[in-house]
C-alpha cells in the first residue's frame, strides 16, 4: 500500500518517532509530507523514503500562541488542502496517515478523494494545551472522529481522553516502539569533552531535562524546585531543547536569575544526540504538564537513569511508580523535588529496573500492530465518501469560523459560515438512532 505520511513540522520528538516507525514497515510503500526543511527530512532520506515540503497549519492552536497568530497561519487552509488533494492523485496514494492531530489538510483531502484516513493522536490535552481561547477538546475529538476510519493513540491515557467524543472510528492504542539495542550501539562522546562542550565542571552531578522549551513541559516548575535541593554539591540541570516559545524562555531565565541559580542550569538548546548529554548525567527529570507519550523518558531508561516524572498522561504508563522511576503530580515543585532528592540518593537500583523496562517497548511489534491496522482499511462506501466530502466542507468553515470569533482584532465571519460550535454540537448531541 502507498501511504502518505504528513507531519506537523519537521523537528524532533514525534516527528522522529514517525521516522523510526517507517524504518521498520515492510508492507507499506511510505511518502511523507512535511511542512518545512528540518532534522527529519534527513532521517527520512537517509532511509530512501521520499519528502515532498508542502504547506501545512495547525488547527489547534499551540500553548503559547495568541489567537491572532493561530489565525493567521490557519487562513488559506482551504487552499492548502487542495494543494495536497492534486499531490496525493499524482501520486496515486492509497491511504493518508497524519501523524499527529494538529494539521487538518491531510484529513480534507482524504475525505475529498475518498481515501482512507488513518489519525495519529501522539497528545495529551492538558496543562495549558490548547490555550484557553479555542478550548474545545469534544469539538477536536468530534472533527477527528468524523474524518479518521483509525485513530491510532500512543498511550492508554489519550486514548481514553478520545473516548468521550470518538465513537465512529476505530481507535487502537500503539505505544511508540524503540529501537533499543540500535540506540545503545550508537557512538558516545567522551564525558570530558561532553562536559567541556555544555560548559559543566567535571566533578558536577547532572540532571537532564529533555523536551522543548514550552510551558506544557514545566521546565519552570523545575526552576521552583531547584532552591530546595541547594545542599545538594555541583548539582547541575541541563535543559536540553529548542526554544520553542520565547517569551517563557525569557520568564525561565529571569525566575533562575532571581533566584541566584545560573550556575545550577544549563540551556543546551535542540541536541541532536541526545546520548551525549544522558551519558553524563544521574536522572533524567520530566516535569511536563501534558505528555502523550514521553520517548525521552524511554531513552533515558534504556542507558539505565531512573526517571522522575509526572503523571500527566503518557508516562504513568512507561515508569513503574518506586521501581523504575518516581511519579510526581505535575505542577508541584515541592513534589518533584522530593522525588529528585530521592532519587540522587540511590540511582543505582532504580536505573537497573529502568533498564529493563524500556525493553518492553519493541520497534518491531509496533510495526507490525501499524501494519495489521492498515491491513484492514478499507475504501469508504460511496455513501460514507459523499457523507465525508461534504463533512469537509463543513468542518473547514466551522475550523474557520471558530478561530476568527477566537481573535477579536479580525472581522466578523461571513453571513454563509455556520456559528461556532452550531452543526458540529447539534450533531454530537443527538441521541442514538436519531436520522434528523
Amino acid at each position: 500500500m502507498r501511504i502518505a505520511y504528513l507531519s506537523h513540522q519537521s523537528g524532533v520528538g514525534s516527528e522522529m518517532a514517525l521516522a523510526r516507525l517507517l524504518s521498520k514497515l515492510a508492507r507499506v510503500e511510505p511518502m511523507v509530507v512535511l511542512p518545512e526543511d528540518g532534522p527529519l527530512r534527513g532521517e527520512l532520506e537517509a532511509l530512501g523514503i521520499p519528502v515532498r515540503i508542502l504547506p501545512l497549519a495547525w488547527w489547534i492552536p499551540a500553548t503559547h500562541w495568541s489567537a491572532e497568530r493561530f489565525l493567521a497561519q490557519l487562513e488559506g487552509l482551504s487552499d492548502r488542502a487542495a494543494a495536497l488533494e492534486a499531490w496525493l492523485q499524482e501520486e496515486r496514494i492509497g491511504a493518508v496517515h497524519t501523524n499527529t492531530i494538529v494539521t487538518l489538510e491531510g484529513a480534507l483531502a482524504a475525505a475529498r478523494l475518498g481515501l482512507p484516513h488513518v489519525w495519529h493522536s501522539r497528545g495529551f490535552f492538558g496543562g495549558g494545551f490548547p490555550p484557553a481561547y479555542l478550548d474545545d477538546t469534544g469539538f477536536f475529538f468530534s472533527v477527528v472522529d468524523l474524518l479518521a476510519d483509525a485513530l491510532v493513540c500512543v498511550s492508554r491515557g489519550v486514548e481514553q481522553q478520545a473516548a468521550a467524543s470518538c465513537r465512529l472510528a476505530a481507535r487502537h492504542v500503539v505505544y511508540d516502539g524503540f529501537d533499543l539495542d540500535r540506540f545503545l550501539a550508537r557512538p558516545v562522546e567522551e564525558r570530558g569533552a561532553v562536559l567541556a562542550r555544555y560548559g559543566i565542571a567535571e566533578n558536577a552531578r547532572v540532571v537532564a531535562c529533555v523536551g522543548g522549551l514550552q510551558r506544557r513541559k514545566g521546565q519552570l516548575d523545575l526552576v521552583e524546585a531547584a532552591p530546595l535541593l541547594k545542599d545538594l554539591p555541583g548539582l547541575v540541570f541541563a535543559l536540553a531543547g529548542a526554544p520553542a516559545d520565547a517569551e517563557y524562555v525569557e520568564a525561565l531565565k529571569a525566575r533562575i536569575a532571581e533566584l541566584g541559580l545560573q550556575e545550577r542550569f544549563r540551556f543546551l538548546g535542540f541536541e541532536p544526540e541526545v546520548r551525549d548529554l544522558l551519558s553524563i548525567s544521574e536522572i533524567l527529570v520530566h516535569p511536563s504538564h501534558s505528555e502523550g507519550f514521553g520517548l525521552a523518558i524511554l531513552e533515558a531508561m534504556a542507558m539505565g537513569l531512573p526517571v522522575v516524572a509526572t503523571r500527566c498522561g503518557g508516562p504513568e504508563e512507561i515508569v513503574e511508580d518506586g521501581v523504575s522511576g518516581l511519579l510526581v503530580p505535575p505542577e508541584s515543585p515541592r513534589e518533584l523535588a522530593a522525588a529528585l532528592r530521592r532519587a540522587l540518593a540511590d540511582p543505582g537500583e532504580l536505573g537497573a529496573k529502568a533498564a529493563e523496562r524500556a525493553r518492553a517497548f519493541s520497534l518491531e511489534s509496533t510495526a507490525r500492530r501499524m501494519e495489521e491496522i492498515y491491513a484492514g482499511l478499507a475504501a469508504p462506501s460511496a455513501e460514507k465518501r459523499d457523507l465525508r466530502s461534504r463533512l469537509a466542507d463543513f468542518v473547514t468553515d466551522e475550523v474557520l469560523t471558530r478561530a476568527r470569533l477566537a481573535a477579536p482584532a479580525t472581522p466578523p465571519p461571513s453571513s454563509h459560515s455556520p456559528r461556532s460550535g452550531s452543526w458540529l454540537s447539534r450533531l454530537r448531541r443527538r441521541p442514538p438512532g436519531s436520522s434528523s
